[in-house]
């Protein structure tokens, strides 16, 4: 029987590394659905997605970006928790048992997430002055592995984000408007700008403090892209603006900077 956990993959085009993936969620301990999403519909996407059994729903209309993506991913997941699935990235077999288990002793999760390894050139970095700060930034909940209060949730998102996007599970039922969670005004820092609104809503985040996850960088990921042309550094000095205003923001978004050297290739 699956377990009540979804892995949706938004597929953007044709990832070489999407069937990987595929691969290894189906080696999971306990059985998750796994569907595939994508605005950007290619014959080869669809011919694997037949190939292995899964759904498949293909996004056309006029509303693009990363954010529609993800929310229109989020739109179609019929069970109460679900991961986004990044297309690179490899999780560990015992992730979705993990989490299920930690879920069952608390009383209103509404995010899950995990510690991860960085994967370069195929293989495990083990640390990095990125992962340290955000490592650092998650001080709460090293102390204690789950929080209700909105000042420890937000307090770990005001210098940064430490929470690794495809570590996290979402309790799509708890949550409020849990499929328009993704804002379509940014590229890269959605994923943070979704946390803070978490943050404000009645329920517990959680930490496993296990590393569940490679999380892969190289040439053609979002993540060296968006670093290379700059529009991260830019969403992530707007957010730091909201929060402390524009001249701390710039400080931060220097010394946040830095960090992110890590993750260019």
């Amino acid at each position: 029987m699956k377990s009540n956990h979804t892995f949706v993959i938004p597929v953007y085009q044709n990832s070489p590394y999407l069937e990987i993936c595929i691969n290894n969620l189906k080696k999971q301990s306990i059985e998750s659905n796994i569907i595939i999403t994508t605005s950007t519909p290619t014959k080869n996407t669809r011919c694997i997605a037949d190939k292995y059994n899964l759904e498949y729903y293909a996004y056309e209309g006029d509303k693009k970006g990363i954010g529609n993506d993800w929310n229109y991913a989020l739109s179609n997941v019929r069970t109460q928790y679900a991961t986004i699935a990044h297309q690179d990235d490899i999780y560990e077999r015992s992730f979705t048992e993990t989490v299920l288990n930690k879920i069952k002793h608390i009383k209103k999760p509404l995010l899950i997430f995990t510690d991860y390894y960085d994967l370069v050139n195929g293989k495990k970095r083990k640390s990095s002055l990125n992962y340290k700060i955000k490592k650092t930034l998650l001080f709460p909940f090293l102390v204690k592995n789950s929080h209700s209060w909105f000042i420890i949730k937000k307090g770990i998102l005001l210098l940064g984000d430490p929470i690794c996007c495809p570590s996290v599970t979402l309790n799509l039922k708890d949550i409020e408007n849990s499929h328009k969670i993704f804002s379509p005004n940014y590229m890269c820092a959605l994923d943070w700008i979704a946390w803070l609104k978490i943050a404000r809503q009645k329920g517990s985040f959680i930490f496993i403090n296990k590393k569940l996850i490679q999380h892969r960088i190289h040439d053609e990921s979002e993540t060296t892209a968006s670093l290379n042309s700059g529009v991260r550094q830019k969403e992530e000095y707007l957010i730091f603006k909201k929060i402390w205003g524009p001249f701390i923001a710039k400080i931060l978004s220097k010394i946040y900077a830095v960090g992110h050297k890590d993750n260019q290739i």
